[in-house]
């Protein structure tokens, strides 16, 4: 029986087809395939929506968990979902988006700033833009004002400590579609190696149902006078004194704890007002501690949002080059990597702008990066995604230092690449270097990657043409994974003649996804080699 809506089957697909399927790794191949193609997973959507529990049986819920770094020291366990199942996944959150933000505190009470609902199926986006991180500082800066001290805390292992009954009550209480949710508690109990704890970090969906878990305690919290904020597991409570903001703490444990979730103690601090102003992201210049702290807290502030297909893509970019003109990018990195450990949020946001320099200064900044990577380790992805949009811009030498730079890591065993997300982005980037070197590394990586990782590395030789690789490995199609076939389908467009008989010999082998993926595949193919977005 269908239960989700094709409004919100169809926004899903665009969202992920827009905006992607997780914030933490590369973006999967099948994200273009959304895009072109959003009647033909529409299809695929429908039909597993009108008999789950068959789909379930017939198409297994596959996905990889991955070690993503966190700092320069710890870890964090990341989920990358077969597209086709995390869109679904998202398809039956959103149908009952509407009843969870409803069930949570209002937004316009400005007590909860992550992800308030605000659909917009044009562009793909579920989140109000006005509210979110930022917000949340300036608002607990304007709160701190009227009080003597603020206590900063999170909560331990957010996502990986959710309790699916726990979850399920929240769900249930908050809508009537007893069905959605039967279905979201086996999509989770796939999802979480079959306990019954855990949310995937990464996607729209969990984000979604972990607000849903903690606005029974932010209920309990309001309703027992504690002042505070909250942006996802992040909080911050206002107090007239010690006493009180220790009282608080004692509220909000008790009252996660009734959900199996605790408070971070290494992360749990109690500030006086004026320590707070100094070190909050928000706070003004005029608190800055020095010139450099002025000029990253004024940066901070710039919004790097650029869209190159607005009609008004041409005056934007001169705005932003324009106001990037007037901080010296390239000293602020340089002076973080001069500490010990960089800012994190400030890096990334140096980062990204890179993008948007002048030529001169734009190599430098790319020079200096590469020359940093061991300090730049905690922001790696952000590097990775700068530097392939980079590419085509780059003059020869400063490409081939690029990717020396990467094959480097992987020859050495660099910690920074032993991180398996990190892998998978220097992977991406390394599939448009045409040293020989780079296959024997990739061939090397493949032997002992995940479902992703030997995914993704079949489309990097695909795109590398690299044809006495990928021959032999396309007799291996009856044994590997599902993520692996769609990789080889794609892969055998690089071997002509070759490719053809054998996609001709394998056809009746592959399941319904399977044949719509091969159609989409044939088409980008249509009388020209397809060069792969990766």
């Amino acid at each position: 029986m269908p239960v989700v809506k094709k409004q919100s089957l169809e926004l899903a697909i665009r969202n992920v087809a827009v905006r992607g399927d997780t914030d933490v790794f590369p973006f999967p191949l099948e994200n273009h395939w959304f895009y072109d193609r959003p009647e033909a997973i529409l299809e695929i959507l429908e039909d597993i929506d009108r008999d789950f529990d068959r789909s379930v049986a017939d198409y297994p819920v596959l996905f990889v968990k991955s070690l993503a770094g966190v700092g320069y020291t710890g870890f964090r366990a990341a989920t990358q979902i077969d597209p086709i199942w995390n869109a679904y996944f998202l398809a039956l959150v959103l149908e009952i988006a509407q009843e969870i933000e409803a069930a949570r505190i209002p937004a316009d009470r400005q007590v909860v700033f992550s992800y308030r609902l605000d659909l917009n199926p044009e562009k793909g986006t579920l989140f109000a833009a006005d509210l979110g991180w930022s917000a949340y500082q300036r608002a607990a800066l304007t709160k701190a004002k009227a009080v003597d001290f603020v206590l900063s805390t999170d909560i331990s292992d957010f996502y990986a400590r959710i309790y699916h009954h726990r979850l399920e009550n929240a769900l249930q209480q908050a809508t009537a579609n007893q069905e959605a949710v039967r279905r979201l508690k086996v999509l989770l109990f796939r999802l979480a190696s079959e306990t019954s704890f855990g949310l995937p970090v990464g996607g729209n969906a969990a984000r979604l149902l972990a607000e849903i878990l903690l606005n029974r305690s932010d209920r309990l919290l309001v309703a027992h006078g504690v002042d505070f904020l909250r942006f996802v597991d992040d909080y911050y409570v206002f107090a007239s004194s010690r006493e009180q903001a220790q009282a608080a703490l004692v509220s909000m444990s008790e009252f996660l704890l009734i959900e199996g979730l605790t408070l971070s103690r290494a992360k749990t601090r109690l500030m006086t007002r004026a320590e707070f102003e100094r070190s909050s992201p928000a706070a003004d210049e005029r608190v800055a501690e020095s010139e450099s702290e002025s000029e990253a807290r004024k940066f901070l502030k710039l919004r790097l949002a650029y869209d190159p297909y607005s009609p008004t893509a041409e005056d934007d970019y001169s705005k932003l080059s324009a106001e990037l003109e007037q901080f010296d990018i390239v000293g602020m990195l340089a002076r973080e990597f001069r500490k010990s450990r960089i800012d994190e949020l400030l890096v990334r946001q140096l980062v990204k702008a890179i993008r948007f320099l002048e030529r001169r200064v734009r190599d430098g900044a790319v020079n200096s990066i590469l020359c940093n990577l061991e300090a730049l380790y905690p922001v790696f992805s952000t590097v990775v995604i700068v530097l392939r949009a980079l590419l085509p811009d780059l003059e020869e030498p400063e490409r081939a230092r690029v990717f020396a730079r990467m094959r480097d890591l992987l020859r050495s065993g660099s910690h920074i690449t032993l991180v398996p997300t990190n892998l998978a982005f220097a992977v991406c980037l390394l599939a448009y270097d045409h040293d020989e070197e780079t296959d024997t590394l990739l061939i090397k990586a493949y032997g002992d990657g995940s479902m992703m990782l030997k995914r993704d590395i079949l489309l990097a030789m695909a795109r590398r043409q690299s044809a006495y690789w990928l021959s032999p490995a396309l007799k291996r199609f009856a044994e590997v994974t599902p993520w692996e076939k769609r990789a080889l389908l794609v892969a055998s467009y690089s071997l002509g003649d070759e490719g053809r008989h054998w996609r001709d010999s394998i056809c009746k082998q592959l399941n319904s996804v399977e044949s719509k993926f091969l159609t989409w595949v044939g088409a980008k193919n249509d009388g020209k080699l397809w060069e792969l977005p990766l």
